[in-house]
């Protein structure tokens, strides 16, 4: 109790921190508002011609605020946060403290992505509303299972992320896995439904961890149904789990390597 006792602190800081920052959210609200304003534009074109894979217009509309509501959530800058505490070699005072690392570090994120959660969902629902207005298949009984993939959603992107910063306890330069982690989310569910992918592609984008970030939250949002629920969440869950495993090993074994000059 005493160890999550102090976690719990942590957040609570980290959250209080968080808040503190108003500007910063606006900021942010408005890059969000801007974003979805013109891929909804260009969605818009698109479709005159129909539905496309058995996507409505509405239904892509809100796919898009779904992935990137997701992707707002999750903004941590854990990456950069881990790649400076290595590089600049603060991480063996980090070491130092009563706390696991890694521990330390998602509790320590989890205030901003709680407030990030809160608002840009406020956000997402009401451009959805104002924009193209209530998506006709949502139903409540979906509503739970979709914010439970959502928070898996969340920890996999965070625990992908965090596991690309550890790298950095042996390459000296690890953005390029950054950027190619970034672009692979990207192409496999941000922007278009995995099943826009072409035939043979798809199979190959479902078997691999990337599509199920945003792809999987926002599919089980816009055409929800039990038997979509366990295709999808059970495979979020199972990447979430390894990627989390994935970290606390290359943990171990970075810190084992760990060499620090001055400091």
């Amino acid at each position: 109790m005493k160890r999550l006792k102090k976690y719990f602190v942590i957040t609570k800081v980290s959250l209080s921190n968080a808040t503190a920052y108003r500007a910063s959210i606006l900021s942010r609200f408005c890059f969000y508002t801007l974003f979805i304003y013109v891929f909804m534009g260009l969605w818009k074109a698109i479709y005159r011609e129909g539905s496309v894979h058995g996507y409505e217009y509405v239904q892509m509309v809100w796919y898009l605020i779904m992935t990137e509501f997701v992707a707002f959530s999750c903004g941590s800058s854990i990456f950069n946060t881990m790649n400076t505490d290595v590089k600049s070699g603060s991480i063996a005072y980090l070491l130092g403290r009563p706390t696991h690392y890694v521990f330390y570090q998602f509790f320590n994120s989890l205030g901003q992505i709680l407030l990030n959660f809160i608002c840009f969902g406020v956000l997402a629902i009401s451009l959805g509303l104002l924009f193209v207005g209530p998506l006709p298949t949502f139903r409540l009984s979906g509503l739970l299972p979709l914010l439970l993939s959502v928070a898996i959603s969340i920890m996999l992107n965070y625990f992908f992320l965090m596991l690309i910063g550890l790298s950095s306890f042996i390459m000296e330069d690890n953005f390029a896995l950054y950027l190619i982690y970034q672009k692979l989310c990207f192409m496999l569910g941000t922007f278009l439904p995995v099943e826009f992918l072409p035939a043979w592609l798809q199979p190959i984008a479902k078997s691999l961890p990337f599509s199920y970030v945003y792809w999987a939250p926002a599919k089980l949002f816009v055409n929800y149904s039990p038997a979509l629920f366990w295709e999808l969440v059970p495979r979020q869950a199972l990447w979430s789990a390894a990627a989390f495993v994935l970290t606390l090993l290359f943990y171990r074994v970075g810190v084992r390597r760990l060499q620090v000059n001055g400091g």
